[in-house]
């Protein structure tokens, strides 16, 4: 019946109980059934074979009117044998590993995400490198544009990493995306909102665009230009985030681009699919606007599905 005839301090300790003693394991610890542990005995007593577990796990009520706890031992089921050499009883050792597989775990964790990461990163290298270079006959100018656009995404890992990637907010991408064409011509008005990596990486690369797109051919290719991005969050139910980006002050547009080039195929991408948000361009006659939505709940609800 496996009745407990000694146990130490640390193994009371583990279990949390104390008045084992002379008690089968079945009435001492009825927490344990259907586990496993009670058949492991009877085994070890039937054939005198030792059984060893290695980050084993136990649910067991280590209080009486406290929850069930899941911990992981290493332990070994020993053999006691008598002098005519039968099985006379089990010695049982065994030591709590609990940190060291949780450790393990996250650990586990942390590398598949890592992996996830560089994967999505390098496909979307790949594609930004494939979309630039049929936009570019020139080696030099392909090498510009993909360089630029490299920095783009670079900057927003950075706010992510500072952030242990668990987002970051969309004045701070904005800002990275637009200083270099001039900080002073660019007005960022909203409310705080925290991005997810995804998103922020996705909004990064379309600022990017925006911005490019503006020190070319925009407001901020002429000394008086200016731009404006205002942005702010509906209905919180189901959070959708507006962005609206609107130049002026450029060089007028006569009529709207005949062709669409990779940064606004990138940028209605990365809405569309990415996002799975809409957009409308504007190619008024004193500057372009881009009208943006988004749902800032997507992912959350794809987690959850």
């Amino acid at each position: 019946d496996h009745v407990f005839q000694m146990a130490n301090q640390s193994y009371l300790r583990l279990i949390g109980r104390s008045d084992i003693i002379g008690k089968t394991i079945r009435d001492a610890m009825p927490d344990i059934a259907g586990q496993g542990f009670y058949e492991l005995l009877d085994s070890v007593l039937e054939t005198g074979e030792p059984y060893e577990g290695r980050s084993q796990r136990l649910e067991l009520q280590r209080t009486a009117d406290g929850p069930m706890e899941t911990i992981y031992l290493n332990f070994i089921y020993q053999p006691i044998r008598n002098d005519a050499g039968q099985v006379a009883g089990i010695f049982v050792q065994g030591n709590d590993v609990t940190d060291a597989v949780m450790a393990a775990e996250r650990q586990k964790l942390m590398i598949d995400e890592l992996n996830h990461r560089v994967k999505n990163t390098l496909a979307t290298v790949q594609s930004i490198a494939m979309q630039t270079a049929r936009s570019h006959d020139d080696p030099q100018t392909f090498a510009r544009s993909f360089q630029a656009r490299l920095m783009s995404l670079s900057h927003t890992h950075n706010l992510l990493t500072n952030s242990h990637w668990e987002g970051a907010d969309l004045h701070e991408v904005l800002d990275h995306e637009t200083a270099a064409h001039g900080g002073g011509r660019i007005s960022l008005n909203g409310p705080v909102v925290g991005l997810s990596p995804a998103v922020a990486l996705s909004l990064g690369m379309i600022f990017h665009e925006l911005a490019t797109n503006a020190a070319k051919y925009g407001a901020l290719s002429s000394g008086d230009g200016r731009v404006f991005v205002d942005w702010s969050v509906s209905d919180q139910r189901d959070r959708k985030l507006h962005i609206s980006w609107r130049e002026t002050g450029g060089p007028p547009i006569e009529t709207p681009p005949s062709r669409r080039g990779f940064g606004s195929r990138l940028i209605e991408r990365n809405v569309r699919h990415d996002l799975a948000g809409t957009i409308t361009l504007d190619y008024e006659r004193d500057g372009l606007t881009a009208e943006i939505i988004v749902s800032l709940d997507r992912e959350a609800e794809r987690a959850s599905s």
